[in-house]
């Protein structure tokens, strides 16, 4: 009998520790859970994640920082213009097609691009609010140099 009630108090302290388990979201659930609009970004000459120039100093249009990327668990993606185009004769949405890279440290973007940029970006964060991306370019005078962007939901 006490081994029948031992064994019962084990069975039930064991189905406990699996109902308190929770699973972390994918990373594809993390991207693809809702629309990602700008919050900060700029230009980072050193490459360390942390712009040192807002992109407002490099002159770039609120046009562009208004615009709304929803990314698919199909990959596939669009970018919305928002509530103010920069070119009043282009669609207000277009599509391009995303994946994950290097294990899930980089983000591909082809087709007619996110925020108005395709390629390969790094993963800076990923979280349920936040998306952190930064992607190698050469911009003159500074040379060699990344835009980082920070969306949020």
């Amino acid at each position: 009998m006490k081994y029948l009630l031992s064994l019962l108090c084990l069975c039930f302290f064991v189905s406990c520790d699996k109902d308190d388990e929770k699973t972390e979201p994918t990373k594809t659930e993390l991207l693809t859970t809702s629309v990602w609009i700008y919050d900060s970004g700029g230009l980072d000459t050193n490459k360390d994640g942390i712009p040192e120039l807002p992109f407002s100093f490099l002159g770039v249009q609120p046009c562009l920082l208004d615009n709304k990327g929803t990314f698919k668990s199909d990959n596939t993606g669009t970018n919305d213009e928002g509530a103010t185009k920069c070119d009043p004769a282009l669609p207000q949405s277009t599509n391009f097609t995303w994946s994950f890279a290097n294990n899930e440290t980089n983000l591909n973007i082809t087709g007619s691009g996110f925020f108005g940029l395709g390629g390969q970006f790094k993963i800076l964060t990923l979280t349920s609010t936040s998306l952190g991306l930064s992607k190698d370019t050469t911009i003159a005078p500074f040379g060699a140099v990344a835009l980082v962007a920070v969306l949020k939901h």
